[in-house]
C-alpha cells in the first residue's frame, strides 16, 4: 500500500493524473493503451498498481478476518484498510471523470494514508500474535499495562494533529502552492510572510511541522517515566522524534530543490513511515479489549503454534 501511495504521488507531481483522459475505468478510450507517453504511462501504471495491490489486499484481509475473527483488533483494521481502500479508489475515478477542488483531491491522499496504515496495523498484529503463539514477549502484551490517561490523550492528539497535517500538506500541493515560499528556512527572505493566498498556506505548512517536531519531543519527555514498563511506546516516540525531523530537512530539501520529483517521492516516503509509526503508537496505547486480556494469560493453551488453527 506504500507503493500504491508512492505512485500516486508520483502521479501527481508529474501531472499524469489525466495521462488517461477524462477516461475510466479505460485509457484513453482503450483497455490496454498505447504507451509511448510517459504520462500514460504513468497514470495507466499507477491504475494497474493500484488495482493489483487492492485486491491483494483485501484478499488478505479478509483471511485475517476469518482467521483471527475472535480478535477485535483484527476485524477493525481490516473494515478500515478495505473501507478506505474502496474510497480511495472511488475519489480517484471520480478526479478524473469530473474536475474536482483541491480540497477533495486532498482527502483523496488522506484516505490513502488511512487504508496503508490499516493493512499495515493489521500486519502488525500478526507478527505479534505469531510472537505470542512461539511463547515470546510480543507488543501485544505491554498493552495489558495500565497506563495513565493523560498519556493516551496525548498520543491520540498528536496522531489527529499528524492526520490533519499531512491534509494540510496535500492542500498546498494540489493548490500548487508549494513554491510559494521561496528558499528555506525563511519564506521570501522574510521570517513571517504576508499570511494570505498561496504564501501563507506554503507558510502554515511549515509552521505546522514545527508545531509537529514541538508535540513529538513533548511526547517522548512524558513518556520518559514510562521507559521502563512501557519500552515500546518509549522507544516507539524516540524514533518518532528522529522521523519528523528527517520530515523537515526532506521538506527543506524538496523547497530548495524548487519541487524536484525525487525529494518530492523522498519527502513523502518519509511522511508515510512517520504517519504509520504514529498510528502503531496510537493503537498501542489502548488496552486490549476484555477477551484478549484473557487470551494472554494462557498464551499457550489459547494460541496454537504457527500453522495450525487457533481456537478461541
Amino acid at each position: 500500500m506504500a507503493l500504491v501511495n508512492l505512485v500516486g504521488f508520483l502521479d501527481t507531481q508529474t501531472n499524469s493524473a489525466l495521462g488517461c483522459g477524462p477516461d475510466w475505468p479505460l485509457c484513453n478510450g482503450q483497455l490496454i493503451p498505447n504507451l509511448n507517453n510517459e504520462h500514460v504511462l504513468i497514470e495507466f501504471g499507477h491504475r494497474m498498481i493500484v488495482g493489483g495491490f487492492a485486491l491483494i489486499a483485501t484478499i488478505f484481509m479478509i483471511w485475517a478476518w476469518i482467521r483471527y475473527r475472535d480478535w477485535v483488533e483484527a476485524k477493525v483494521f481490516a473494515i478500515i484498510g478495505i473501507g478506505f481502500i474502496i474510497v480511495q479508489s472511488a475519489l480517484g475515478a471520480l478526479a478524473v471523470l469530473f474536475v474536482n477542488p483541491p480540497a477533495i483531491l486532498a482527502l483523496h491522499l488522506g484516505f490513502g494514508f488511512l487504508a496503508m496504515v490499516g493493512v499495515a496495523l493489521l500486519a502488525a498484529f500478526l507478527w505479534q500474535m505469531d510472537r505470542l503463539a512461539d511463547g515470546q514477549q510480543a507488543g501485544l502484551q505491554y498493552r495489558s499495562l495500565v497506563l495513565p490517561k493523560g498519556l493516551v490523550w496525548r498520543i491520540w492528539i498528536v496522531w489527529v494533529y499528524t492526520y490533519l497535517a499531512i491534509y494540510l500538506g496535500s492542500y498546498v500541493a494540489f493548490r500548487s502552492a508549494g513554491e510559494a515560499c521561496t528558499g528555506w528556512p525563511l519564506c521570501n527572505g522574510q521570517v513571517i510572510p504576508p499570511l494570505y493566498g498561496n504564501i501563507g498556506l506554503d507558510f502554515a505548512h511549515r509552521v505546522a511541522a514545527i508545531i509537529l517536531a514541538i508535540l513529538v519531543i513533548e511526547l517522548l519527555w512524558q513518556l520518559r517515566k514510562q521507559k521502563s514498563t512501557r519500552p515500546d511506546l518509549y522507544r516507539g516516540a524516540g524514533w518518532l522524534v528522529i522521523i519528523v525531523f528527517l520530515q523537515i530537512l526532506t521538506g527543506a530539501n524538496l523547497a530548495l530543490s524548487h519541487l524536484g520529483t525525487g525529494p518530492y517521492l523522498l519527502h513523502v516516503g518519509n511522511l508515510m513511515l512517520l504517519f504509520t509509526l504514529i498510528s502503531y503508537l496510537a493503537v498501542q496505547s489502548l488496552h486490549p479489549v476484555p477477551k484478549a486480556q484473557r487470551w494472554m494469560a494462557e498464551p499457550q493453551s489459547n494460541i496454537a503454534p504457527k500453522g495450525e488453527p487457533r481456537h478461541p
